[in-house]
């Protein structure tokens, strides 16, 4: 009767756990639980601009729908963002609502003056703390009601006061950098993440120094810099805080999808297949867990079958949409190298059957990666032969050294023509 009453119970805790799981695959990622470490003390701040804000109005240019847009709307009168509202109803063509609009502009110019208000009691009454934090308040309200301009401006104004330490002015830069991120403004992100680095060089903390590394992933995302992204992405999963940017399960997304376009073999299974933090979320990730093992256990079949799913939560992720293409192309390309690395000589049928895939279409794939210099090898139409050319690496460096060193010479000549003139 133990036994039985064992086995119920073992049969049940299995059945519990397994519709935990199946809840957590189908939760969006943007919904999910953090569990990076230190990641929940800071959850519960409100951090602004919102970015998952941001994803919403993404999400509803790209796939509009009435729920999303009461969604929008409804965040925009929360928190009363008329410049915001504005550069929404420009957007999606919405007609304005003057009785609405009028209504959060004078909640914002109220609460703009009782600021203004704050910061002069606090310059002449109080400390200069009480000053900085009237400011970073000023900053806040503007990020928060989408006013970009006078969000930069705010930051700025914080970032070139003097007698300030060098954290608070790092606060004040990569504010106005994920007010950049906001808006996509990558021109801003650039110049203000430079200013941000050289700063923590000089005197930042671990903290300071670990979120900026998360925003810094954040833009060469939209840059679309993957190997830059890579290595930052897989050294920020253990240590994770920056919540106001991405959420756990989002940052481990982004890392796992870099991670795979870059890693070798033996470090994606060390790193990414068998890493502990990774291992916590990627089961809660649609399809990245089954894209990540397919490749590493050679099941082609299996990864060419859930590259249309990984593609379309590229498509709806405000970083990667535009790269969507970009990333599924450089997928199918690694994993053409991949098998083909293991034949001298294959047939284009065997190819095609290994990848579940036409051979036309397999066909017409390798003659496009061969032509553009992808793969190393060359197709037999004749006997339907893919043969495999091992590159000489030996000569190739050679090679690039030569065209390198053409252009050096090129651009010392074009500089010893205008120093002569």
């Amino acid at each position: 009767r133990f036994c039985a009453e064992h086995r119920r119970r073992h049969r049940a805790a299995r059945a519990a756990t397994a519709q935990r799981a199946r809840l957590a695959r189908a939760a969006p990622m943007a919904e999910m639980a953090s569990e990076a470490p230190g990641a929940k003390e800071k959850a519960e701040e409100v951090h602004y601009p919102l970015m998952t804000l941001a994803q919403q109005v993404f999400r509803q240019g790209t796939e509009p729908t009435p729920e999303l847009e009461k969604e929008i709307r409804a965040t925009i009168e929360a928190n009363d963002m008329a410049p915001y509202y504005e550069h929404c109803c420009a957007k999606f063509g919405w007609p304005v609502d003057e009785a609405l609009l009028s209504a959060m502009r004078a909640k914002n110019e109220a609460e703009l003056k009782a600021l203004g208000e704050k910061k002069d009691d606090a310059e002449k009454n109080q400390g200069d703390m009480e000053v900085l934090d009237a400011l970073f308040d000023a900053a806040r309200f503007h990020a928060r009601v989408g006013a970009k301009d006078a969000a930069y401006a705010a930051c700025d104004l914080i970032r070139d006061r003097p007698k300030i330490s060098t954290g608070k002015r790092i606060d004040a830069i990569m504010n106005k950098i994920r007010v950049a991120l906001f808006f996509t403004d990558v021109a801003a992100a650039k110049s203000q993440l430079a200013e941000a680095k050289k700063l923590a060089a000089d005197g930042g903390d671990w903290d300071r120094n670990n979120r900026l590394s998360v925003y810094e992933s954040a833009y060469l995302l939209v840059t679309r810099d993957i190997d830059g992204a890579a290595g930052k992405l897989q050294g920020g999963v253990a240590t994770f805080t920056c919540v106001e940017l991405c959420t756990y399960p989002e940052f481990v997304f982004y890392a796992v999808v870099t991670n795979v376009l870059t890693l070798p073999r033996p470090e994606l299974k060390k790193k990414i297949i068998d890493g502990p933090e990774v291992l916590q979320v990627i089961k809660q990730l649609p399809h990245l867990s089954t894209l990540v093992t397919s490749l590493y256990d050679c099941e082609y079949a299996t990864f060419f079958a859930v590259l249309p799913e990984l593609e379309a939560l590229l498509l709806k992720d405000r970083y990667l949409a535009q790269h969507a293409r970009f990333v599924i192309r450089e997928l199918r390309v690694l994993v053409y190298t991949q098998f083909l690395e293991a034949y001298k000589t294959v047939t284009l049928a065997s190819m095609a059957a290994a990848f579940g895939i036409s051979v036309e279409f397999v066909d017409r794939e390798l003659a496009r990666f061969i032509s553009v210099g992808r793969l190393n090898a060359k197709v037999d139409k004749v006997a339907n032969v893919v043969e495999t050319t091992r590159a000489d690496q030996k000569s190739k460096k050679y090679q690039e050294t030569i065209k390198s060193g053409d252009v050096l010479l090129n651009r010392i000549q074009q500089l010893a023509r205008c120093v002569s003139i």
